[in-house]
This record gives structure tokens, sequence and C-alpha cells, in this order.
């Protein structure tokens, strides 16, 4: 017998929408909120809950009606899903009221999904003529308890907004954390579903919204966020347009390394070492501020040290993506006519490291951590007991 999952949108405000996704006893509550209104319908809730389905092969049974724009383009989204993760994302039967959504572009404008970064900045500078909103999500990549780094990215995206002459819609939700309690993989399954989620949600903002490419064409590969699947979560209130892929990343930022709004606001790390804006030591900021010395344009980025730390980038272990991403760089040094000997041996460095070198990079990197790890675990523990020990003397 088939699994069923349900999905039951909820009564909510002008500024926030909700849902309740169910399998059998699992249950989740997903919920959304923006500094705009939002769209109270089923539509939004489509694609977020086709993945979970699909992740679960349960037929999806959503309560109250659908675009049928949305609804066939699911349809094709879930064959591209299932052609890339046959074992792990199985075709289901999608039941909803599928209604012709009459709406019109006019008095909406266009959208560019914004987080700071290299590819949002890129996307966001290439298309301003066109581009009247942008829009930062809480949830995503800054943790929901993160308030502190929110506030900080929510200050600095404010502000280069602002210096673009575009007003920042601001969204908050948690179904990253939905995802994550159903089974879902954050970077293979998971965000470029949730994107479009947020996108449907803001069709009575926007007609049009830029997905900001992670990876150029040269180098594609399955991921949630590709040219081949985005273009399946459009709707006929909202068109997603997956851009940037004509581009790598040290052209991405020699194309915006000399606008101020980007280099007073770039913001690339992934680890947030001590709660950073940037850290300044991962290989993502560091990878960055070798894009930006390649641009030409070392010291411009107030948010990114001016000097790259040679020994440390030769000490740091290489994921396959940090490996990718030397390469990535010596190729942008070749077609961008930027001669760095420094630079050069640095990248070749890693690319010519040893596989067991770079495994002993990782063990140290573990090994390092283990201290506040075992002191994290031995807070909770102690945490633990102290309440238990104040609930027996109650």
């Amino acid at each position: 017998m088939v699994d069923v999952m349900t999905v039951d949108p909820m009564v909510g405000t002008d500024s926030e929408v909700s849902a309740v996704l169910a399998i059998g006893k699992r249950k989740r509550v997903a919920r959304t909120s923006a500094n705009v209104p939002l769209v109270q319908s089923a539509t939004p809730w489509l694609a977020p809950s086709v993945l979970v389905a699909m992740r679960h092969e349960a037929d999806l049974e959503i309560a109250g009606p659908v675009d049928e724009m949305a609804l066939a383009g699911a349809e094709r989204a879930q064959a591209v899903m299932h052609g890339w993760y046959p074992a792990q994302m199985r075709r289901v039967a999608v039941r909803a009221d599928s209604v012709e959504v009459p709406v019109s572009a006019e008095g909406r404008g266009v959208g560019c999904f914004f987080s700071g970064g290299v590819d949002s900045f890129y996307s966001a500078i290439k298309h301003s003529d066109e581009i009247t909103h942008l829009i930062f999500i809480h949830g995503f990549d800054i943790g929901l308890n993160n308030e502190d780094l929110a506030d900080r990215t929510r200050t600095a995206l404010r502000a280069a907004a602002a210096d673009l002459g575009k007003p920042l819609i601001e969204v908050r939700t948690n179904l990253r954390q939905v995802h994550t309690g159903f089974g879902l993989d954050w970077e293979a399954h998971s965000h470029g579903s949730l994107l479009a989620h947020v996108a449907q949600v803001l069709g009575g903002q926007l007609s049009k919204i830029y997905l900001p490419a992670s990876f150029p064409a040269t180098a594609m590969v399955p991921y949630a966020t590709h040219p081949d699947l985005d273009l399946h979560w459009s709707s006929t209130a909202v068109e997603l347009v997956h851009d940037g892929v004509e581009a790598s990343r040290p052209q991405k930022v020699a194309a915006f390394a000399h606008n101020d709004a980007a280099m007073r606001n770039l913001r690339v790390c992934w680890y947030n070492r001590e709660n950073d804006y940037n850290c300044g030591k991962c290989e993502k900021c560091i990878r960055t501020m070798m894009n930006i010395r390649i641009a030409g344009a070392s010291g411009r980025c107030s948010t990114l040290p001016a000097e790259i730390p040679w020994d440390l980038y030769a000490r740091t272990y290489m994921t396959s993506g940090g490996i990718e991403s030397a390469q990535e760089n010596l190729d942008g040094m070749r077609e961008l006519g930027y001669d760095d000997p420094q630079l050069e041996a640095a990248l070749r460095g890693v690319l010519d490291r040893p596989r067991l070198t770079n495994e002993l990079l990782h063990m140290r990197k573990i090994a390092a951590i283990a201290p506040a790890f075992a002191e994290f675990l031995w807070t909770q523990m102690t945490s633990v007991r102290e309440r238990r020990m104040a609930r027996a003397t109650q």
C-alpha cells in the first residue's frame, strides 16, 4: 500500500503563511513570514511538498486549489529529480484541485534572491535595470536561532540594497528544518524547492524572480537549483529564472569588484567562525579573497581581509569543492590575464597535494574541534542531570 502525504494550509495573517505537512504519524508545521503581504493559497506549498513526498514514495494530497501551470511544472520537476536520484526520489501522484489563476504582471515587480554573496551580487547588478526588489531569506544559510548574525546580515543587506536602489524583502521560514526532519538533503534535494516556495508566496508583489546560479554551465552537476529544474517551479503568477551560468566565480567577482555596494557588504562565509559576518580564514573566504585579487581589486572589500593568509591556505583541508575552486581560480587567472606567481604557486600546491596529506589535514582539523565538542557534550549532560535533580527535589 502506497503511503499518503497530506498538506493542509492554515489560515494565516497578511504577512505570514503556514501549513501542516504529514506522513503517517510524522507531522511538521511549516511557517513563512515576511515584511510584505504574502499569497494565501495552496500553490506555494506544492514545490517543497512534492520533494518530501518523493523522498518517502508517498502520494501527495494538497487541501486547496493549486495553480494548473504549477501542477504541470511539478510533474516535469519530478521527472528531473527522479532521473538524477532514482533510488532516493521516486515519482508520486499529486492530488489537488487544479485552478487557472488569471494574473497580470502590471503593478508587480521583478525580484532577485539576495544573500549578499558572489552569485547574488552578480545577478543583482547584471539585471539592475530590470530588478525592482531584492529578497533575503533567514532560515536558509543562517539558522533561525542565530538572531545575532541574522540581524547583522539584514543590516548589511539593507545597506547594499539601498546602495543599489532596491527595497529589500525580508523573509523568515522554518522550511529548511521541516525538510531536514523529513530526511531531505539540503544541497542535493531541498533548497531549490524552498526558494520556489518563497517565490510563490511573493506572487502578489513580483511576477518574475531571478535565482542566482551556484555553478557555471561548464561545471553543472545535479543540484537542488539547476537550469533544468528551476523553471519547472514557475506558476501562472511567478516566473523563476536560473541566472548566471555563463560566468565562473572569478568572472563574477571581476564584474562587480569595483562596485561600492558589493565591496562594502559582500558575505560569503559558511563557517562563521565566532559568528563572524565573514571569518576570513575558511576555504570559501580565502577563495573569494583570491577572486578579488585576480580581479585587480585587492583591499577594496571591507568585509574580508586585504591580505591572503597563505600559510593557512596551505594547511587547509580541501573538500572536492575546495579543489574545484582552486582549479577555477587558476583558470580565472588565465582567462582574465592576471599574472601572480605567488597565487599560482598556492593554487598549484592545493591541486598537486597528495591525497594522504589532505586526509591528514582533515584528521588534524577534526582533532582540533574534539575538545570543544567534548565540552559541549559535557555541558549538555550536566544540564540534563541538574534538571533531573531539580525535578526530584520539587
